[in-house]
């Protein structure tokens, strides 16, 4: 895509520009936009129906971008960054027998931030990546975000399990969760420079919540590659309903998590993925694990994942959540990519409550019936 360019004028400015001890040059600022469009076919049963849907994929939506820097005369670089996801009938809105899930358009504003960088690494204020964001998928296989990875909620946290009488008992989402920190966030960040691949990051959220994170990634041989990432987040008051008085209305569902991930993708294209987070809610829910591991082969254009993840004690103490998948990803051309991939999922040991047919509201305890789900589609990027 070709660069548009925007000159700026700054009147007024050499006093504040002194404040900072940086100067604008004479040239223009220069920005891109980029962005993709992500579209796919979900096919589900959950053991009682089945269903397909057309939907965004919520991995990597449909999204568009614009992203600019501009050199100063110290050396440093100043810069910006605003996304946003606009797209039809996301993916985690999707239930068997739902009428296909279609929730209409949806707007996402993603990122809306600036930043400066320079010798002393990088400081960005706005709406960002949160320093944990990302600390559960890391993984080179490349079927991440594209029905792959550490992510099963991203294409189907929408879709019910059932009991055997065909009671809801909770969707996907609400017993299997990669606990991936925060997510984006209206925040302030610092980066430090990379120290030989390893870089540290501190952000300041909203609701006084926080995020630290430690990352390193390297090279190895002729083509491997080796990457780790841990973190601790505290969520603070960011779901907490206080008066201005500082009355507790509703002290929501803090939490601290601790943990992170790794991959290592070897010269021959085999790759290895592993990831645990912890999250300790401090509402007096039980604490609650995710653990993931995959198996990935790269083969030219040719990405396949075989995958593995569960979580303990999220909907209710002692349930246990799982998905088992196989995934795939085609990269036609660096522009277009095609996936597909299959997963199984299933839920044991759950405490539930469901109305029966005399309108008489029962506590339950047992398994859920399998949901198995397929996820095709393709993601279309343009630069």
């Amino acid at each position: 895509m070709k660069d548009f360019r925007l000159r700026l004028v700054a009147a007024s400015s050499v006093s504040v520009a002194s404040l900072l001890c940086v100067a604008l040059p004479a040239q223009a600022f220069e920005f891109k936009i980029s962005g993709q469009v992500d579209r796919a076919m979900i096919a589900a049963d959950n053991g009682e129906d089945s269903d397909v849907g057309f939907v965004d994929n919520v991995g990597s939506n449909t999204r568009f971008r614009f992203t600019g820097d501009q050199a100063l005369d110290n050396g440093m670089t100043l810069g910006f960054a605003y996304e946003i996801g606009l797209g039809e009938n996301e993916s985690t809105s999707f239930d068997v027998n739902n009428g296909g899930g279609d929730n209409g358009d949806f707007l996402d504003n993603r990122l809306a931030n600036v930043y400066l960088e320079g010798n002393f690494g990088r400081l960005t204020f706005g709406k960002l990546d949160g320093a944990g964001n990302g600390s559960s998928e890391l993984n080179y296989s490349g079927n991440m975000y594209l029905g792959g990875g550490n992510g099963a909620g991203f294409y189907h946290g929408g879709i019910s399990f059932l009991d055997d009488d065909g009671n809801a008992i909770i969707n996907l989402s609400g017993a299997l969760n990669s606990f991936d920190s925060l997510s984006r966030q209206n925040a302030v960040r610092y980066d430090t420079p990379s120290l030989g691949g390893a870089v540290l990051s501190a952000s300041l959220d909203n609701g006084h919540a926080y995020e630290l994170s430690g990352r390193y990634e390297g090279d190895f041989a002729d083509g491997g590659k080796f990457g780790l990432v841990g973190v601790y987040v505290d969520s603070q008051s960011q779901s907490r309903d206080i008066e201005p008085d500082g009355t507790v209305l509703n002290d929501g569902a803090r939490f601290q998590e601790t943990g992170g991930s790794g991959s290592v993708l070897l010269p021959s294209g085999l790759n290895f993925t592993g990831s645990y987070k912890h999250r300790n809610f401090k509402n007096g829910d039980p604490s609650a694990d995710n653990y993931f591991g995959s198996v990935g082969y790269i083969l030219g254009k040719n990405h396949f994942e075989l995958s593995y993840a569960r979580t303990n004690d999220l909907f209710s103490e002692g349930s246990k959540a799982a998905a088992y998948g196989l995934s795939y990803v085609y990269n036609w051309i660096p522009s277009v990519e095609l996936y597909a991939s299959y997963h199984l999922y299933t839920l044991d040991d759950a405490d539930y409550e469901f109305t029966n047919d005399a309108g008489t509201d029962v506590q339950a305890t047992g398994d859920a019936q399998d949901i198995n789900a397929l996820f095709l589609g393709t993601r279309l990027k343009f630069l």
